[in-house]
């Protein structure tokens, strides 16, 4: 395998890590208005054990990010496999980063129950669509009058 196909499965895997990354911050940003804040204490945050994770990931993001900038101006052979390499993991630690926060801050919101309409496919449509509300004796929902 050539360095171009090297760098070519890395450069996909770093649109992946940037979309799921993505992914993941944005149900961190619906999950923060959800959160129950009793639930969500200062213990929570500061447990030994999610700190030091979560400074794992940050120093690590760091210092790959450094040798990818420190490696992408020099003319070493084969330096953008390398390049790729060290973004790759950086984005990775960056993922990690996110899906621990998420892990933390769901544990932490209300349940949500699902609508009516999901758990009965079975429900009349044109209850659904009324623009007033439904009337639907499953969901207990009335209509607005």
């Amino acid at each position: 395998m050539n360095e171009y196909n090297i760098y070519k499965y890395m450069e996909f895997l770093i649109f992946i890590s940037y979309l799921i990354f993505i992914f993941l911050a944005i149900q961190i940003w619906f999950l923060w208005k959800d959160i129950d804040r009793e639930k969500l204490q200062i213990k929570t945050l500061v447990n030994e054990s999610f700190f030091k994770r979560n400074f794992i990931y940050v120093l690590s993001f760091s210092i790959f990010f450094i040798i990818h900038e420190t490696i992408e101006g020099t003319r070493l052979p084969n330096a953008m496999v390398y390049f790729e390499f060290f973004e790759m993991l950086s984005l990775i630690s960056l993922v990690l980063f996110a899906r621990s926060w998420y892990a933390v801050l769901k544990a932490c919101t209300y349940k949500k129950s699902l609508p009516c309409e999901l758990i009965n496919p079975r429900l009349d449509r044109s209850c659904v669509l009324n623009s007033g509300g439904h009337g639907c004796d499953l969901c207990g929902v009335l209509d607005r009058e």
